[in-house]
């Protein structure tokens, strides 16, 4: 056999085996979904307009396990947002638009605190009983914890 038709059989094998592997993935992933769109979670919003205001909380949200918190926020209240490759950009909370430097960014809190979003709110899984706080603020190097 000459080297072009062993490189051909490679490729051929190489390919057959990626096309199992990706019907074997789609397979397995569409299996969960199936499952787990019929469990609720819990989980717990709070909007902080960050006027001195107190943060409004919407405790005890019902919501798919699998859900974004985008998913969650528009459950709550009247958000507009920007869709992009790098995931959605909030661009309004109840009417409450970015503008002079103040953004909506988001926070989860944990065992060590508030911890900052670190990615696009529609990428970001909310998990049972979890604690989120939209807040309105001025981006900076450090974004500061809700109070």
């Amino acid at each position: 056999m000459n080297k072009w038709a062993i490189a051909a059989l490679v490729m051929l094998c190489w390919a057959l085996a990626a096309s199992f592997m990706v019907g074997y993935y789609y397979y397995q992933y569409n299996e969960l979904s199936s499952k787990t769109k019929e469990v609720m979670i819990t989980a717990n919003l709070g909007i902080n307009y960050g006027n001195k205001s107190a943060t409004r909380w919407f405790n005890g949200t019902k919501i798919s396990a699998g859900s974004t918190l985008l998913g969650l926020t528009k459950l709550n209240t009247s958000v507009n947002y920007t869709g992009s490759l790098s995931g959605a950009f909030v661009n309004s909370i109840n009417g409450v638009s970015n503008s002079n430097g103040k953004y909506w960014l988001w926070w989860t809190h944990s065992n060590y605190g508030w911890v900052f979003g670190q990615v696009a709110c529609d990428k970001y899984v909310v998990g049972t009983n979890e604690t989120l706080v939209w807040y309105y603020e001025t981006y900076s190097a450090s974004p500061q914890p809700p109070s």
